[in-house]
């Protein structure tokens, strides 16, 4: 006869509230957003099943440390890899180095965000790796028409530009261009001028991140040069109607989704504010003097009066001495620190 065993009743009485306490509790999900990876400069984190990020070292306040270029994505497909934006060949190298620790699958597919040079001048390194090179049509046409000469001035300060050559895209869009193999979906999409004319951005729906160039940053790291403000705003908000969790953006550390509404509000504000100071009658200086946007320097660590050459931008823009169709022209200056100029990124 089976021998009845009796539990103490304190013991019944903690798992009965254990059971009580986990059922009042709501139930985790699958889908429930991981924490963000804390990175330092070059780190890798793969931040969902299959898809990395590499964060590349930029300062907006210290000049001893190195400008790493663009931070990078890559998602490894069944039979290959894409990746987000293409570096300058020096940090292309370092990237796709990195990339080989962790798959061995060829890639295929690099996306230059824009035409700049810390985007797009590492093309030869990803074309040597078998890779074929995507960019919106505009972004494309800016790396043809302007790109030699560009090429020419920034490999005076370069030597991995002097070793190599500048290599144009292999396929331009204009619609979403669309890679999905069943295990994995990347949608290319130009939301309009943003950050350049033929900014684009790299949107993994199935997985909700979004990866945004320099269209979007997280920190002080706008070069506004070659903008359209306005536009840029709208290309923000169309952004933030996409289903997103996670943000890589161009330059500065992974974020949350309300990095777009940051980076948006920071163009709304600026653009505010210089209008304001227009309509005072005060010159450019005056107005620059008088920016004051504390939750920026709070954000970025930056005063936003300190970046001087945005807000001449938005001077030009709103006193009609800006040609936005003629934008990306003329390269951005190849030393981002370097003074008088007041923009802190490319």
């Amino acid at each position: 006869m089976p021998r009845r065993i009796v539990l103490p009743v304190a013991v019944v009485a903690a798992f009965a509230l254990a059971v009580y306490a986990a059922a009042d509790r709501p139930a985790a999900t699958a889908d429930a957003p991981k924490p963000l990876p804390e990175m330092k400069f070059d780190d890798v984190a793969e931040i969902a099943p299959g898809v990395f990020f590499r964060y590349s070292s930029i300062s907006a306040t210290d000049p001893t440390i190195p400008f790493g270029g663009s931070n990078h994505a890559w998602v490894v497909f069944k039979d290959y890899v894409v990746v987000v934006d293409a570096n300058f060949p020096k940090e292309a190298a370092d990237v796709l180095a990195a990339i080989k620790k962790t798959t061995n699958k060829p890639i295929r597919y690099v996306l230059d965000t824009h035409h700049h040079g810390d985007h797009a001048y590492g093309n030869s390194v990803w074309a040597r790796e078998g890779a074929r090179i995507v960019a919106h049509k505009t972004a494309a046409r800016l790396l043809k028409v302007n790109g030699p000469k560009q090429w020419e001035d920034a490999s005076k300060d370069r030597e991995d530009l002097r070793k190599t050559e500048l290599k144009q895209a292999d396929v331009t869009f204009d619609d979403p261009y669309v890679l999905d193999d069943g295990t994995q979906r990347v949608e290319f999409r130009h939301f309009g001028h943003s950050h350049t004319a033929g900014d684009a951005v790299a949107y993994l729906p199935k997985l909700k991140i979004l990866c945004t160039g320099d269209a979007c940053v997280n920190g002080s790291f706008n070069y506004m040069g070659h903008s359209n403000t306005a536009s840029w705003i709208k290309c923000l908000e169309g952004m933030e109607k996409l289903d997103v969790d996670v943000v890589g953006p161009g330059h500065g550390k992974l974020a949350r989704k309300d990095l777009l509404a940051t980076q948006k509000r920071y163009f709304a504000d600026l653009r505010a504010e210089v209008k304001k100071g227009l309509d005072a009658k005060k010159s450019l200086d005056e107005i620059a003097a008088g920016i004051d946007l504390p939750w920026y320097k709070e954000w970025t660590g930056k005063a936003a009066k300190e970046n001087k050459d945005n807000v001449k931008h938005v001077y030009d823009e709103l006193t009609g001495k800006v040609d936005h169709d003629r934008l990306g022209a003329a390269p951005p200056p190849l030393d981002w620190r370097a003074e008088p100029r007041g923009f802190v990124g490319r």
